[in-house]
């Protein structure tokens, strides 16, 4: 059940900070993934890549970047609904995304060569193609162009779903509804993300911290006291390690297993991680403020 804020600056921004955004995965501590890399497979790739699936062309990622500047996220929808049989994988839709040669999942190869097209088009077919895939939530953007824009994309909610492009320069979140119809987690990250963003500390560094701060929020649980229902789920930013039994909702050990925030500057996007145990424990840094740090260059010629 994972939750993401973030910003993309308006065209009057005048810091040179152009897009913000702080995730977290929540997932099964036993499942395989890989942190924020470089792709061997695809060099002008940085993401994280959920190593459960045996075969390579079937590893995909929730969050991810590439050289040109094109950045995707993605939620799992929760509903009622049950995984349509032979559905692809809904990974597949931040990788491919992010190809040199973007085509859907489904196969529909991307003809537009500039980033806002690139995102527009991809957006647009993966709704043509929504019934391919169970419950999801996606986010395109381009960062490189200087007029950045971002696309929305789901299957789920009124009318079996909706692609439309998402409004710049103020805060927007997102959990495992749909973006119009928010969870409570959602509306009262938003709220302080805002608060963040608005009064911005100087260095960046401060922000970041700020942020990890705020992601691990775990509203009005504890790990002494993790979440015992689903609905629970919808009020906790940060999900405490839960499993096991009579140890709260799953049989098996799960909770919140990563945090990322992102912020780019110019040029230059800082990725900022941790990895959480089993205990909530920050394995980048103890504190929960010392992330691990890598900083990744987009080739923005317009900038």
């Amino acid at each position: 059940m994972c939750v993401t804020f973030w910003q993309l600056a308006d065209e009057h921004s005048g810091d040179g900070v152009r897009f913000i955004l702080a995730f977290n995965r929540d997932e099964y501590f036993e499942r395989p993934t890989k942190e924020f890399h470089i792709w061997e497979s695809h060099p002008t790739i940085c993401a994280p890549k959920d190593m459960e699936p045996l075969s390579e062309a079937e590893r995909g990622s929730w969050i991810g970047v590439n050289r040109r500047g094109l950045l995707a996220i993605l939620t799992n929808y929760r509903g009622t609904d049950q995984a349509a049989d032979g559905a692809i994988s809904r990974g597949a839709l931040v990788r491919d995304f992010l190809l040199e040669t973007p085509a859907t999942p489904g196969g529909q190869v991307v003809e537009a060569t500039s980033n806002r097209d690139i995102a527009r088009e991809y957006a647009e077919k993966v709704f043509q193609e929504r019934e391919l895939y169970s419950g999801f939530n996606l986010v395109l953007f381009d960062l490189a162009s200087e007029h950045m824009e971002s696309w929305y994309v789901t299957n789920r909610g009124e009318g079996g779903g909706t692609v439309r492009r998402l409004d710049r320069g103020k805060p927007a979140g997102l959990s495992n509804s749909t973006i119009d119809h928010p969870w409570a987690k959602v509306d009262r990250g938003l709220k302080a993300f805002a608060d963040i963003i608005a009064s911005r500390p100087s260095p960046d560094e401060h922000t970041v911290a700020e942020l990890m701060w705020l992601m691990r929020d775990t509203g009005p649980f504890s790990t002494a006291c993790p979440p015992q229902r689903l609905a629970d789920l919808e009020q906790c930013i940060f999900v405490p390690p839960t499993g096991g039994p009579g140890k709260g909702l799953y049989h098996r050990g799960y909770g919140t297993r990563t945090t990322h925030v992102l912020l780019l500057r110019e040029c230059e996007l800082t990725i900022a991680g941790c990895s959480y145990s089993a205990d909530g424990a920050c394995e980048a840094g103890s504190d929960g403020a010392s992330p691990s740090v890598m900083r990744f260059l987009i080739d923005a010629p317009s900038l």
